[in-house]
């Protein structure tokens, strides 16, 4: 057969990819192993016994808001990533915007607080805990999204992996608020920072060999 000829029976047996059905797939992956985070959380380390009251304070609200944003910017560059030669967007933005707002947020909170009470507004009562939790809560979520886009063409590969990273963690980050009773805009700054950073460099260590065709 020519090759002409079997370019052609070949491109006679495709259909059309439907529009966001990529986006679909993934948000998918993100929704069932959120709910396996959320089980795996609660399960583990039950919810903050004042989480009725919690959700009254903005200290609630600024971390959730934090992990919410840092997971449309993971959702966003996954699935632009999840694409051959996917670039990186808008993500990359909301992402730094993010960063940027609660590191300000953080610095603020430091320089305010009396100097005896420095080291607890950053350390908190579970630092040496906070980014080990976020990245048990990530791990569901991580291979939910490696599944899907096994399926998917990403050829960036170490970006892909820690787009997915940044999005596990971001999500396992917000489950584990659930239970966090941490309220300093420094202990969020920094430690849930340092959590879900360290999901985003797993993430592209491990894409490298997880989403290889």
């Amino acid at each position: 057969m020519k090759t002409d000829a079997l370019i052609a029976a070949l491109a006679a047996d495709t259909a059309p990819v439907a529009p966001g059905a990529a986006a679909r797939r993934l948000g998918l992956a993100a929704g069932a192993g959120a709910a396996l985070a959320l089980i795996l959380i609660l399960a583990w380390l039950k919810p903050r016994s004042d989480l009725v009251a919690a959700l009254a304070t903005p200290a609630f609200w600024m971390k959730a808001s934090y992990t919410l944003a840092l997971s449309l910017a993971g959702g966003l560059l996954t699935a632009r990533l999840a694409r051959p030669g996917g670039r990186t967007g808008p993500g990359r933005w909301v992402l730094a915007g993010a960063v940027a707002v609660v590191a300000v947020l953080g610095a603020i909170s430091l320089a305010l607080a009396a100097p005896d009470q420095r080291a607890a507004a950053w350390l908190g009562h579970s630092w040496t805990l906070c980014p080990w939790r976020i990245l048990v809560a990530a791990a569901p979520v991580f291979v939910a999204l490696v599944l899907a886009l096994r399926r998917l063409a990403p050829t960036r590969l170490a970006l892909a992996g820690a787009a997915a990273g940044l999005l596990a963690g971001a999500i396992g980050a917000t489950v584990y608020g659930l239970a966090c009773n941490e309220t300093s805009a420094t202990f969020l700054a920094f430690w849930y920072t340092l959590g879900i950073a360290g999901c985003a460099a797993i993430g592209a260590v491990l894409g490298r060999w997880l989403l290889r065709w």
